[in-house]
């Protein structure tokens, strides 16, 4: 290992100990992609670096036999913001791969890039990613006017949060879709990149960066409405209060792709519904096996059969059916998101550290230590 790799794997191993899991490979492809991101300056500055945005100051003082001055760090700092290997605007943190570096690569990937990361995805990350215990991401159904609206909790009622909450909103391209095209794919669902919605301080942030747009509430719930048509799964954020939404297909997500090899994909999704045939009432028509992104519904002898164990509870084969034989209904376990980011992490820290060890990773951040 050379030196350069050697720092290269102490900064993977720093961003490992993040809530979201950097982990290592035997192809050594996660130090590829860090290389992407970081020049060897810039990998030094972020050993030195919390996930706690923390003003500069904070910062230079951790960088033990660097000779930087404050002015030198902060344009530093800021050209790492700039190219979105960590969070910033005036204070500054480490960011986990997914969700932050790699989505903040948008309208700037590259066919190298883009080749390594998936090859760290299906090699670790992907493992990591896509969990049992607490994700960061959930899927909610698609329309809540489907089947009864009394069964929708309000944190899966995506079209009743925008119209309550405040905005700002932004929409920007859909990173995995460009991905896609950077490799040379064409998307079949879907013929617009911009599907992912951003909601409050994250829109305002991903505006300042120039990579959102901001648009009206009218506009939101349009994309939104779109994306039933186009028959694309809502993946918001794990919170009752989402800083996102991500509209997204099963040509393009990472996330649906990868889970559509999985022999019980509902295991790895956290979904509060799922599909349920009325026999009585199917035509066997099979546009509902044509809108699924898990392959859970099959047609035999003119008859519609819903697979539980694949049903990611989207509302994709509901909201199309005319002969209304199709509806969600609520799974027997119910689960209520956490209440914001903060405890977001704090869950999923707990899931891969247990108590003690967040209790320490917390202690050490309210003192101002890196982790």
């Amino acid at each position: 290992m050379t030196g350069t790799d050697d720092l290269y794997r102490r900064l993977q191993r720093h961003l490992d100990r993040l809530p979201i899991a950097f982990p290592a490979t035997r192809s050594g492809v996660e130090l590829r992609l860090l290389k992407h991101l970081f020049n060897p300056e810039e990998a030094e500055i972020a050993l030195a670096m919390s996930p706690v945005q923390e003003p500069v100051e904070k910062i230079r003082r951790r960088l033990n036999g660097i000779h930087i001055t404050v002015e030198e760090l902060r344009a530093a700092l800021d050209r790492m913001t700039e190219k979105g290997a960590i969070m910033g605007g005036g204070t500054y943190g480490t960011a986990p791969l997914a969700i932050g570096m790699f989505e903040m690569q948008v309208d700037r990937l590259t066919r190298d890039f883009v080749k390594d990361f998936h090859a760290y995805q299906d090699e670790a990350f992907g493992n990591q990613f896509r969990t049992k215990r607490t994700p960061q991401i959930r899927t909610v159904p698609i329309n809540v006017t489907v089947g009864d609206p009394c069964t929708i909790g309000r944190y899966d009622d995506i079209r009743g949060y925008i119209r309550q909450t405040p905005g700002p909103f932004g929409v920007m391209n859909c990173v995995c879709r460009q991905a896609q095209n950077v490799l040379g794919h064409t998307c079949t669902k879907s013929a617009t990149n911009e599907t992912c919605l951003t909601i409050g301080r994250a829109a305002l942030y991903m505006q300042g960066r120039g990579s959102a747009r901001l648009v009206s509430r009218e506009d939101i719930l349009a994309i939104l409405d779109r994306a039933e048509r186009d028959g694309l799964v809502l993946q918001p954020q794990n919170t009752q209060t989402p800083g996102f939404i991500c509209c997204c297909c099963s040509d393009c997500c990472e996330v649906l792709t990868s889970a559509q090899n999985l022999a019980r994909p509902v295991e790895f999704f956290t979904t509060n519904y799922q599909a349920r045939l009325d026999a009585g009432r199917c035509t066997g028509c099979a546009v509902c096996v044509k809108r699924c992104p898990m392959e859970a519904v099959t047609v035999s002898g003119k008859l519609a059969r819903v697979e539980t164990h694949r049903c990611i509870g989207c509302g994709l084969c509901v909201s199309t059916c005319k002969a209304e034989a199709m509806m969600l209904t609520p799974r027997q376990k119910q689960v209520v998101p956490p209440s914001d980011q903060m405890e977001l992490y704090t869950r999923i820290m707990l899931d891969r550290f247990g108590p003690l060890r967040t209790l320490g990773k917390g202690a050490r951040i309210m003192l101002g230590m890196k982790l």
